[in-house]
């Protein structure tokens, strides 16, 4: 026999997964059997089971999903101060070959400040656990550049959610080659936006004492720090406070503007 086409395989399983993810009410799926050669596919029999419950029930995107999807909606593009275009994008498991290459990048005192302790080499499974992720526990956010054809990870910062899902824990990092380029802040400001986004009440980093980089960029976006022991510094972000203090500021912007549009002549 012909051998099957596999790459329209693949494809029938992708489309399959994402029909999946756009319909929630489907409860049962079974496809038997499916014939595919080398050309064409055909499905000879098939039976679908709606869930009625969920027919008229009102749900959050992909609340029925074990791991929810890559979330495009946070990718965007930013410039660094030498005028090259970086995209800030969602870790994704494809990515531990550049992860790895980055932290190749990292000086030991980087990785000191980064990891509490001097590594010298990443394993494979260490290297998933930062790439394969649940985006809807955690999330990384990596700055990548393409110069070349050439895709690097110039620096990387990570969020994870506590159980209460009310407070997240923030570390970044960004390769030495590329400090002093304002990436390590525009990256801590989109994370920060992005906890907002997710309803989180309270962030913090845990830093060394010596990181006094990571603490002034920290105290600049508005962490309050403390010094928890000899060995580390923590940083806190209420984000409800920031939140009240976002909303009067632009209450008093619209009431200013409004105050000096009285005060303009009418003219004919």
């Amino acid at each position: 026999m012909p051998p099957a086409n596999l790459k329209l395989l693949e494809e029938l399983m992708v489309l399959f997964s994402q029909m999946l993810v756009d319909f929630p009410q489907l409860k049962e799926v079974d496809i038997n059997p499916l014939f595919i050669n080398e050309n064409e596919a055909f499905v000879l029999d098939a039976r679908i089971i709606i869930d009625k419950e969920k027919v008229f029930a009102k749900q959050e995107p992909h609340e029925h999903l074990v791991i929810s999807p890559y979330p495009k909606k946070y990718e965007t593009l930013w410039k660094l101060r030498d005028g090259r275009t970086v995209l800030l994008r969602p870790i994704k498991p494809e990515d531990e070959p550049m992860w790895l290459e980055m932290f190749q990048q990292f000086s030991e005192e980087s990785i000191r400040y980064r990891f509490f302790q001097i590594i010298k080499d990443t394993p494979h499974e260490v290297r998933v656990r930062y790439c394969n992720i649940d985006y809807d526990r955690e999330l990384g956010i990596v700055a990548e550049l393409t110069e070349g054809g050439r895709r690097r990870i110039l620096g990387v910062v990570r969020l994870s959610i506590e159980p209460d899902e009310k407070t997240g824990e923030i570390a970044f990092i960004t390769a030495d080659p590329w400090q002093g380029l304002g990436l390590g802040s525009k990256m801590l400001d989109f994370m920060i936006e992005i906890c907002k986004e997710k309803k989180l009440e309270t962030i913090y980093g845990v830093m060394l004492p010596d990181n006094y980089r990571a603490i002034n960029l920290m105290k600049k976006m508005g962490f309050t720090t403390e010094r928890i022991d000899t060995d580390t510094v923590k940083g806190t972000l209420n984000l409800q406070e920031e939140e009240q203090k976002s909303r009067r500021s632009t209450k008093k912007s619209a009431q200013a503007s409004q105050g000096e549009q009285k005060e303009e002549p009418i003219t004919e």
